[in-house]
């Protein structure tokens, strides 16, 4: 063995080793841009659904502001409120609260739907969609 093929095979060697590193930074480059895009998704998810989830009538107040009608009823023991919101052109979309007489701040989202239309707005997506101020990232 000769000096020159011991010289050559140290740098094959370097280069087999480099072309391993450049692969596997690569596939961690990949993984990373994988799990960060779930993440953000997921985040945003979560954000959504926690808007959706907490929506009383006094939040939907203090985020879009005053209803265009706002009408409670009380049958004891239960206190139904309803409140309508302008949504774009022709859309009206009517929220409907309930709680107990003895509980004034509990109180539970029944439903979200368009006057319009039977369109309903179950899934928390469909609730900020419709109207964007429930939206907590605006």
């Amino acid at each position: 063995m000769n000096l020159p093929d011991a010289k050559s095979n140290k740098q094959a060697w370097y280069m087999a080793g480099s072309v391993v590193l450049v692969i596997g930074g690569l596939l961690l480059a990949q993984f990373l841009i994988v799990k960060a895009g779930q993440w953000f998704k997921e985040t945003r998810e979560r954000r959504v659904t926690k808007a959706s989830d907490s929506v009383t009538p006094d939040r939907l107040i203090a985020r879009c502001g005053a209803a265009a009608e706002d009408t409670t009823t009380d049958v004891y023991p239960i206190v139904k409120r309803t409140m309508s919101y302008k949504s774009g052109a022709q859309r009206t979309i009517v929220f409907t609260f309930t709680r107990t007489a003895d509980e004034p701040q509990n109180w539970v989202l029944l439903s979200m739907k368009d006057s319009v239309g039977s369109a309903s707005y179950d899934t928390p997506e469909a609730r900020v969609s419709v109207l964007s101020c429930l939206d907590s990232s605006k």
